[in-house]
């Protein structure tokens, strides 16, 4: 009775021990060390059959900024090797890069290999910034900003000109520090219309870089508000099916009476009473969000209309959660 028992085990052992593919690479990572974006790179991995068996190199899969080629054949016989040469195309990166290739096999043990790569790609000249917000400005006074311009191939460069056109109280002084330029930028709140709280800016830069001979830069600025809402967002979390309601308080910041013009809610699920025609350094009254509301979020918002001359515009955020 026990000898078809000991068969199967002795099949089993020999099924075990049956030779199989193994695949193993000279390395798995690889440092490009610091290249420029306009420096294409190249590294060649080889692959090795260290098994008992034929391998199959089924698939590579690389992650986005790379490709590959297989020098040489896709099946391996035990001892056989191959290459797969990893090209890497940094244009429009830059900083530390790091990238994958998926390398699937036949190996019993290790069907998914990972090999990687990395590199410091550099540009001639590499902004510390693409963007400058100036919040709350005063309609008196400075406020400044800056952003590095570094010199990514050690090269010393300058910057010729910078622009911000139709923005007279925008201003921008370039900065040599070593081999890099600092832009200082200031916002000069006195010079800012009247009429106008909130703007939205592009700065053109231009420099003796032959690779980067023009940059540009956004810069979005606001003044600080004389007439504020308190509060400044009207926000519920409740069920629906109930009306819901806020009450909303404005005041001068300078004591000044003024009225509000108009009130234009984003949707007609919001409704605004209780507003006085009457001009006045304060007011109050009510934001209503309709009962005929659905379950779910609600995103939207209310402008307030004044005739302040400092200011003719206040947005409100109204934000609904039901559920």
């Amino acid at each position: 009775m026990r000898v078809p028992h000991i068969l199967f085990l002795a099949a089993a052992l020999c099924f075990a021990q049956a030779p199989a593919p193994a695949i193993s690479f000279d390395k798995t990572h690889h440092d490009f060390g610091k290249i420029s974006q306009d420096q294409k790179a190249s590294h060649s991995y080889k692959v090795t059959n260290t098994g008992g068996a034929p391998l199959q190199i089924k698939e590579i899969r690389p992650s986005c900024g790379c490709s590959y080629t297989v020098v040489g054949q896709r099946n391996l016989n035990p001892g056989e090797s191959t290459f797969i040469e990893v090209h890497f195309d940094p244009t429009g990166m830059t900083g530390s890069i790091h990238k994958s290739v998926e390398v699937g096999s036949d190996d019993p043990v290790s069907p998914k290999a990972m090999l990687t790569f990395e590199a410091s790609v550099t540009r001639e000249i590499m902004p510390s910034a693409r963007s400058v917000s100036f919040n709350n400005v005063p309609r008196s006074g400075l406020s400044t900003s800056a952003i590095r311009l570094q010199s990514g191939e050690g090269q010393p460069f300058e910057v010729t000109d910078a622009k911000i056109p139709g923005a007279p109280y925008l201003s921008c002084s370039p900065q040599k520090d070593g081999n890099d330029v600092i832009l200082n930028i200031r916002l000069n709140g006195e010079l800012i219309p009247r009429q106008k709280y909130r703007g939205a800016e592009i700065m053109t830069v231009r420099t003796t870089s032959k690779k980067v001979p023009v940059l540009q830069f956004n810069i979005h600025w606001d003044v600080e508000p004389v007439i504020i809402a308190t509060p400044a967002k009207v926000s519920w979390f409740d069920r629906p099916g109930k009306e819901l309601w806020a009450v909303v308080n404005l005041s001068h910041a300078e004591g000044r009476a003024f009225r509000i013009l108009e009130a234009k809610p984003s949707s007609s699920l919001i409704k605004v009473s209780n507003i006085s025609k009457d001009a006045a350094n304060n007011h109050e009254f009510n934001v209503l969000f309709s009962a005929k509301a659905k379950a779910g979020g609600y995103h939207e918002k209310l402008i307030l209309i004044f005739d302040d001359p400092e200011q003719r515009e206040l947005e409100i955020v109204v934000s609904a959660i039901l559920r």
